[in-house]
């Protein structure tokens, strides 16, 4: 449970970064739109972010099982996220701090 709770606060994060890549979802979560060069690492760091919970889902088990767990997981940060965008959009850079929060907790617990 604390592995999926890792790699679902990556992913999560992951898309919270593409959303804030998004001219509409920046006007939600913003305000205003941002810079082109914050655009820019918002993208980056949200793909890398996905990349990242991919590959450590390879590194801790067989590459089958882990891209399935992986895709599972991405799922459902994604619902996390659009369920976010629409009701809590004012609310989003909260729940990216608790998301962070999280994954540093699990990866620590998971260390231990």
């Amino acid at each position: 449970m604390i592995w999926f709770l890792f790699i679902w606060s990556i992913s999560t994060l992951g898309f919270f970064c593409l959303a804030s890549s998004m001219s509409k979802h920046q006007k939600q979560i913003f305000g205003d739109t941002l810079e082109l060069g914050k655009t820019s690492i918002a993208k980056i760091s949200g793909w890398i972010l996905l990349i990242a919970a991919l590959i450590l889902c390879i590194y801790h088990d067989n590459i089958s099982i882990a891209i399935s767990y992986w895709l599972g997981s991405l799922t459902f940060a994604a619902l996390f996220v659009v369920w976010c965008l629409s009701y809590f959009a004012g609310k989003i850079k909260k729940i990216a701090v608790a998301c962070t929060i999280l994954a540093l907790l699990s990866a620590a617990i998971l260390i231990i």
